[in-house]
Parts: C-alpha cells; structure tokens; sequence
C-alpha cells in the first residue's frame, strides 16, 4: 500500500466514459469504462481520499466524454482531475475542442499534454518528436494561456531518448503507464489505467498501491531499462 505519509500516492488513469466512438481503436476500447462502472468508481476514490488515502485522477487521450460524462460525476464528489489531451484532434468533434478544454480549466482541472496525433514516440525522428513534444505544447498554450509543464507519454512507450527529450523540453512531471504508487514531487509519475474487465478485486488493489516485492523489483528494472529512474 503507498504510505501517503512518505509522500507517495497512487495514479489512477482513465481514458473515455460511456460508449466508445468510432474513432476508438479495438484495442482501446476495453479502457472505456461505462458511465454506470465510472460513477461507482469514482465514489469508490473519494470514500478512500475521504479516510486518508493520496489518489490522483488522470484522463488520457482528451475524448469530449472527459467533459460530457466524467467532470460532472467528479464535481458530484468534489474531486479534480488532470487531462492530457493531444492537439491535433481539437477539431474534431469527438474530442474536446478547445472551448471545452477551457470549460475545463474554469471547472478547477488541470490541462496536461499527451502530444499531438497520439503515436509511438518511440518510432519518430527528431523533427518529429519535437513537433509531437514541444510542438503540441505550443499549440495548447495557445488555447490555455500557458506552457504545460506536465505531460502524459502516449501508450505509456518510451526509451531513454523519448525520456531525455522531455527533461530537455523542462516537462517537471512525466506521467508513465508502469503502475504502481507514484511519489510526490518525482519528475517520472507512474500510473495505472482501469479497464472496463476490472472486477471489485483488481480496482480494490489498485486503488490500494499493491504491489509486490517481486513486482516492485520488475517495475523498478524496466523503467531504469527506460530511463524512467
């Protein structure tokens, strides 16, 4: 369980809420939780933020479901979210534009960066790493007024090149998909993204922060593998 005395807490991300659209690859769609599965979840975080427990919220892929359908499940509990959205989807009506991105900040959320065309960062060149990295955060801070300093590795797939250019570009939180509790302050913040074929028990222990010695031992090898520490 992460000690939220030690400054440690547990990401929990999720993707879209209600129906996939038909923009949704099938691989993905198993990371939409229905709106019925995401109410009884988020009521589950805020009884256990409620106790004690250090949970954060993150939504990938910026869907127009993050606004539409989880922030007024959220705002029923008190709750904020933080949302990587990817530029180059802003004119599309299936994600959030950028009146709906403002919609959000105003509701209290934090607007982070997940790219621009949501690829394997991985696989680009330089020009196109910065055009997906720095190129992006330009584009939303022209639609937010600021310089995003967080951001949300699509696919949770990076190397030590992919890592090296976020420090470069002075990203102070790079949120990952390796799971686990993440630490306050850390400039590498693991998470974990809930699917829809998640039972009580596995959400349970997510939610907890368990990991295994075993498990720690693997999580810590391949991020250090990927220069994530």
């Amino acid at each position: 369980m992460a000690d939220a005395g030690s400054g440690a807490y547990v990401g929990i991300n999720f993707h879209g809420v209600g129906v996939p659209h038909a923009a949704v690859p099938a691989d993905e769609v198993p990371y939409w939780l229905s709106v019925a599965r995401f109410a009884e979840v988020v009521a589950r975080i805020a009884k256990l933020k409620a106790s004690g427990r250090d949970l954060r919220i993150t939504f990938d892929d910026g869907n127009s479901s993050d606004l539409l359908e989880a922030a007024p499940i959220l705002a029923r509990h008190g709750l904020l979210a933080e949302f990587f959205v990817l530029t180059g989807r802003f004119d599309d009506p299936r994600y959030l534009s950028p009146a709906q991105l403002c919609e959000l900040s105003a509701l209290g959320h934090g607007i982070g960066l997940h790219g621009r065309d949501h690829v394997d960062w991985r696989r680009l060149d330089g020009a196109g790493l910065a055009a997906e990295t720095t190129g992006a955060r330009a584009a939303l801070a022209e639609v937010t007024g600021r310089m995003a300093t967080s951001v949300a590795i699509p696919f949770g797939a990076y190397d030590r090149r992919v890592m090296a250019a976020l420090k470069v570009a002075g990203f102070t939180a790079i949120h990952t998909s390796d799971g686990g509790p993440a630490r306050d302050g850390a400039l590498v913040r693991p998470r974990t993204s809930l699917r829809s074929d998640m039972d009580d028990g596995e959400v349970d222990a997510i939610l907890a922060g368990a990991v295994s010695p075993l498990g720690r031992f693997r999580r810590y090898a391949s991020m250090w593998r990927r220069g994530g520490v």
